[in-house]
């Protein structure tokens, strides 16, 4: 059979349930249907060639990428299936072709590897390395702001992989977060090397911009050849963004006229960083002149800059930590006067022959610097009492009893931070809890406009954590489970699981919720966090209750005429069985009323 007879053949498809044929030739693959006899869902159009698609990982301008097993080699894979448009005759399917062989000659750690390419049906895919730990843009949605210590590094790391594929020819021509994946939190990944070179070719004969208007470099706007320099100024506005927590031009429109003005206008990283280091900001604002002359003039001289800017912030973060001294503001006149003081002391030290230590003190006590060691905060173990009373308060449901001692703990002058940021964490959680989630988020609003409590490289991380949770916390929406991704269960950040648990579950959200707080069950944070785990009673009463819960919506679902009464009366007899708030009961009370119904 030709290649013709084969696209326009139907692709017939078999019900699970009821084993009726049905057509599937003009649905999406992997697209959700209903069987035509029967109305049971299915997943039409599973296999492509010898691909098995699993799961839907992401759609985009191009088409949408699946996790797939390749059933003859035994091997997950993330397969590319291109709208039917970008391959609509047989010159598209060669350029296809031809830069996916390209491509596939690329052997770079920071290069996502294409193992195979093909057609099924005349959509084009890609078969390609599976990369499951999300894109930058993403960790970029989660954190507002990242780090300049990780920005640096997956900066180099995907330079490094440009190098490679320009050795064998190869342009991106689309740079941008999300084409930039995490295979672990150290390893990032370019994905999509030359299917831009498809979609811009088929835009420019619409007189239209392909490209993503945050990242597209100034030459292009003016159809002016595109070299690696274009990369360069992609990847560097790709850079600016993550650091700066916002692109360098707030552009919305792909409109020339309006980019291309936007365009011409200088750029500086410290303008929206302040905070940055001056290597980093060089190095970004260079990337991004407006000329390709005025940029790298290689990949080698731009790896070479972005590790100097590396190293000079590891060693800024290696150097020792000095002890913070009392600042005293004196005029000269005091000075010279605190000069004389000091002089009369030692000449009467010589004079009189007067204890040292006696001198010692008196001087210190002129400048008011305290010499005595530093006596242990006498308060500490009575913090550390009222903080696992409030825990267990929280335990047994008595959330305002333990939000107030939270919050008479937080207002103790003798607190500093990070701990502090803990004690605000757990108020609004409390808040949640008791039902106020206007008054939680604003406590949580609250705390994610604060600054870090450190800005050390070794530190960022966890100063990071307050303010993001706190944002994510204060956001009207549910937090998404994918969000958890980047949170480690072995930390501080376990914390995270308990909070976005809590959040979801109170909006009603009880399922996911329930399915966050099991993780966090599952949670092992390590010293000096392990006091998280003291919360493991309060998550396992949510678990608990959805594990009551599940059944009885299964039961709902399936109910008759016969079972309803019987079930009517398990409903209300489980309501005063459940712990875990109004939202539970909210969703009893819906349950009740549905089979109250005649």
């Amino acid at each position: 059979m030709s290649d013709a007879a084969i696209e326009s053949s139907p692709i017939l498809e078999t019900c699970p349930a009821c084993s009726s044929l049905m057509d599937s030739s003009n649905e999406a693959p992997f697209s959700q249907v209903l069987c035509p006899s029967c109305g049971e869902p299915l997943r039409a159009r599973r296999q492509f060639n010898n691909f098995e698609l699993q799961e839907l990982l992401g759609e985009g301008g191009m088409g949408s990428v699946f996790k797939a097993l390749d059933t003859n080699l035994k091997r997950h894979v993330a397969l590319k299936i291109l709208r039917r448009e970008c391959s609509a005759n047989v010159e598209e399917r060669e350029k296809l072709a031809q830069e996916a062989r390209l491509t596939a000659s690329i052997n770079h750690p920071h290069v996502v590897k294409v193992y195979s390419f093909g057609n099924d049906r005349g959509q084009f895919y890609l078969a390609m390395e599976l990369v499951e730990k999300g894109s930058l843009d993403e960790l970029m949605g989660i954190q507002k702001r990242v780090s300049e210590a990780q920005v640096l590094e997956v900066g180099i790391q995907i330079a490094s992989g440009l190098q490679a594929a320009l050795e064998v020819g190869l342009i991106h021509r689309d740079i941008k977060p999300g084409n930039i994946l995490f295979a672990d939190g150290h390893t990032a990944k370019l994905v999509d090397f030359g299917l831009a070179l498809i979609m811009e070719e088929a835009a420019s004969e619409r007189g239209e911009i392909w490209g993503t208007p945050y990242y597209i470099a100034p030459e292009k706007l003016d159809h002016q050849p595109e070299d690696f320099r274009s990369d360069i100024y992609s990847l560097g506005g790709t850079l600016f963004h993550a650091i700066a927590g916002r692109p360098p031009y707030e552009a919305t429109t792909a409109s020339m006229v309006a980019l291309k003005q936007l365009k011409s206008l200088p750029i500086s990283l410290q303008s929206f960083a302040p905070d940055v280091s001056s290597e980093t900001a060089y190095v970004i604002n260079r990337m991004l002149k407006k000329s390709p002359d005025d940029r790298y003039a290689s990949y080698e001289e731009l790896i070479e800059h972005l590790s100097y800017a590396r190293q000079k912030l590891i060693e800024r973060s290696q150097k020792p930590i000095q002890p913070k001294q009392r600042a005293v503001v004196q005029s000269q006149e005091q000075k010279n006067a605190m000069g004389l003081i000091v002089l009369g002391l030692v000449l009467v030290m010589l004079t009189a022959g007067i204890s040292l230590f006696i001198l010692r003190d008196q001087v210190a006590n002129t400048l008011g610097i305290s010499l005595t060691p530093k006596v242990e905060d006498p308060q500490a173990g009575k913090r550390q009492t009222s903080l696992s009373e409030a825990r267990q308060l929280a335990n047994a449901g008595k959330y305002r009893e333990a939000r107030e001692i939270f919050t008479r703990i937080a207002q103790d002058r003798g607190i500093q931070r990070p701990d502090l940021d803990w004690l605000k964490l757990q108020v609004g959680l409390m808040q949640w809890l008791e039902g106020n989630a206007d008054e939680a988020q604003k406590t949580f609003q609250a705390q994610s406009g604060t600054e870090m409590f450190s800005t050390e490289a070794k530190e960022l991380k966890y100063a990071n954590f307050f303010p993001e949770a706190a944002r994510l916390m204060g956001s009207p929406s549910p937090i998404a489970p994918a969000t958890l991704q980047v949170y480690a269960s072995n930390n501080f950040e376990a914390f995270a699981y308990l909070l976005f648990g809590i959040k979801n579950w109170q909006l009603g959200k009880l399922e996911e919720g329930g399915g966050i707080l099991h993780q966090f069950l599952l949670a092992e944070p390590s010293e000096p966090w392990k006091w998280i785990k003291e919360y493991r009673p309060l998550a396992q009463k949510f678990v608990s209750d959805l594990d009551r819960l599940l059944p009885l919506q299964k039961a709902v679902a399936a109910v008759t005429p016969e079972t309803k009464a019987e079930l009517l009366a398990r409903v209300r007899a489980t309501q005063p069985q459940m712990q875990s708030g109004s939202a539970m009961q909210t969703r009893l009370k819906q349950m009740e009323t549905q089979l109250s119904r005649p």
